[in-house]
């Protein structure tokens, strides 16, 4: 019988898993679950990974070091129920071994996708500076709060990742022209996206809307930095729900400063926002902190994806969200 170990704190199982999901997951094999209230340590997962079949993981799990491994005698499967797999995978050890690497986040894609659309709409119509006059006693009915469509506008996605494919579908009813920069996609596999590929400064001065996507890597640090914001047609929205550091945090001040462009922030430099950034203050910003992806209705759809996969996988069918050693390499 398959065996199934649960990194996942039992006291927080219920977000997880519905009723159907858990029924289906016991109905694969054999599930030991974790007892704590707690992640595991490095040394409890490798105390209990002997004799098992797949390890389901989550945030804050113990990683899959060397000294883990050593006791993993049966592991074939681990089933990441979170965003990166990076955390929980210090080394490329487990491809080393013939391990495979499943990872549900197309779940949090979806809501990423969902609050980019918000962020845009949000900043376009102007509902947080509207709002802010209505609830002071004032009338906000003036051209300085009159509204910018986003039908017909050109959108500009920085990465042609999973969150950013979830963009595009949303936004399809809106007639945009999508623009998109991405080093590790082909011209062909962007006009099936129907997006028009471009070098970052050009997307940057062509586009309405420009959405980051890119990953957290060596080669995106401040990729968005004092000459790149220059690029930035007055008027424009830059929405950012992918990595505070992709953007040169200090020169994005200065430049909003100016009041040429808008901005909506999900993630930062440093978080959680220190409580006297400046971004707090700015009129011409919408700051969120870091909730763009996780809510109870990703977490469940997280829960139902993955089991949903393993069930593929151990019946030898096609899968969906498994992780290649390639594509780790690229991931935040």
């Amino acid at each position: 019988m398959h065996k199934f170990l649960v990194q996942i704190p039992r006291n927080l199982v219920h977000l997880f898993f519905t009723p159907g999901s858990l029924d289906k997951l016991n109905r694969l094999g054999e599930v030991v679950w974790n007892p704590y209230d707690r992640p595991f340590t490095e040394q409890e997962l490798a105390e209990r990974i002997r004799g098992v079949d797949t390890v389901i993981t989550s945030w804050k799990s113990a990683p899959f070091t060397d000294a883990v491994l050593h006791h993993a005698d049966r592991l074939q499967w681990i089933a990441h129920m979170a965003g990166s797999v990076k955390p929980i995978l210090p080394t490329t050890e487990v491809y080393q071994r013939g391990i495979r690497v499943l990872n549900s986040n197309y779940a949090i894609a979806v809501s990423v996708s969902e609050s980019v659309l918000a962020l845009i709409l949000a900043l376009g119509h102007k509902i947080v500076p509207v709002d802010k006059v209505m609830r002071a006693g004032g009338n906000a009915k003036s051209s300085t709060y009159e509204t910018c469509e986003l039908r017909g506008r050109t959108v500009g996605l920085v990465g042609l990742g999973m969150v950013a494919r979830e963009v595009i579908r949303l936004l399809q009813p809106f007639q945009v022209r999508i623009l998109g920069y991405d080093p590790f996609i082909s011209k062909a596999k962007a006009e099936e996206l129907g997006v028009e590929l471009r070098q970052l400064h050009e997307l940057l001065a062509e586009s309405d809307v420009i959405s980051l996507h890119a990953p957290k890597v060596p080669e995106t640090y401040q990729m968005i930095g004092r000459h790149e914001l220059s690029f930035i047609r007055d008027g424009a929205l830059l929405i950012n729900t992918a990595r505070g550091d992709l953007i040169d945090e200090s020169a994005l001040i200065e430049e909003l400063r100016l009041g040429r462009f808008n901005a909506a922030l999900d993630v930062f430099a440093l978080e959680p926002l220190a409580t006297d950034s400046e971004l707090r203050r700015m009129d011409n910003v919408i700051v969120r902190p870091h909730l763009a992806g996780v809510n109870p209705d990703s977490r469940l759809r997280i829960g139902t994806l993955m089991v949903e996969e393993l069930e593929r996988a151990l019946q030898g069918a096609p899968l969906r969200f498994e992780v290649k050693e390639e594509q780790l390499a690229i991931m935040t």
